[in-house]
């Protein structure tokens, strides 16, 4: 599933959020008047991921689905519950109290709460993309949760253009969950944006910039990083405050 946008004026493409509204309502404040772009991984570990999720959508925000929304789009569809939602590395007890939902309760009691998910978020989270083809004044990106891992044999892809529509066709799954330090993403015809991978800088390896900096990761804080375009510039929130 391929999203394509263009935008004509400013963009900013935001890393993983984790349930951090405090973080994301401090960096929406310095980003000005932007369509905003997000690498998925809005919910888990941080406390508010409904809150996260809402202020996207009135944000106007558009962007991919990302490994921690997986199980969150099904519990919210009515699907079923993933209980390795609640490892602690996974961190879905937070999401699952953000929406007035206990996690200690039994498997069952929690399917059956699907419904405090609002409706219009279980159709906006249900509607996210695996890949989004963003252009932005004249420039085209690929926005992707977990870049293009190098560790798939993409026989019989003949160019770098074929590679993320073989990678969604083989192995939709690992668009979110495959780890791929940005530097080591296969370069595709055009530069990708991800995040997946948490660091305490965001980085540009030139054929993949990477922009998860640890918000609900790293330090009590974390820090939450947005990549503004076209200018290719940075800008972070958190305990080292901006960056440009």
């Amino acid at each position: 599933m391929i999203r394509r946008l263009s935008i004509a004026g400013r963009a900013a493409v935001i890393g993983d959020v984790h349930g951090r509204l405090d973080l994301l309502e401090e960096l929406l404040g310095r980003l000005g008047q932007r369509q905003i772009v997000h690498c998925g991984d809005l919910c888990d570990r941080g406390p508010e991921s409904k809150g996260v999720v809402q202020r996207l959508m009135d944000a106007g925000a558009v962007g991919v689905r990302g490994n921690h929304e997986e199980w969150l789009i099904r519990w919210a569809s009515g699907a079923g519950f993933d209980r390795f939602a609640l490892h602690p590395g996974m961190g879905g007890k937070a999401t699952l109290q953000s929406y007035g939902v206990d996690p200690d309760g039994s498997t069952g009691d929690i399917e059956r709460s699907w419904r405090r998910v609002p409706q219009d978020q279980r159709l906006w989270l249900a509607a996210l993309p695996l890949a989004l083809l963003l252009e932005v004044g004249g420039q085209t990106w690929w926005v992707l949760h977990a870049g293009l891992p190098p560790q798939f044999d993409f026989t019989g892809v003949s160019s770098p253009a074929g590679l993320v529509p073989w990678l969604l066709k083989m192995q939709p799954d690992q668009m979110c969950w495959a780890k791929c330090w940005p530097g080591d993403s296969l370069p595709a015809e055009h530069p990708v944006i991800m995040g997946h991978v948490p660091m305490e800088e965001p980085l540009d390896a030139g054929h993949c910039v990477g922009v998860d900096t640890g918000a609900g990761t790293f330090g009590v804080r974390g820090r939450l990083t947005a990549l503004l375009l076209p200018e290719r510039r940075f800008v972070s929130v958190g305990p080292l405050g901006e960056r440009g």
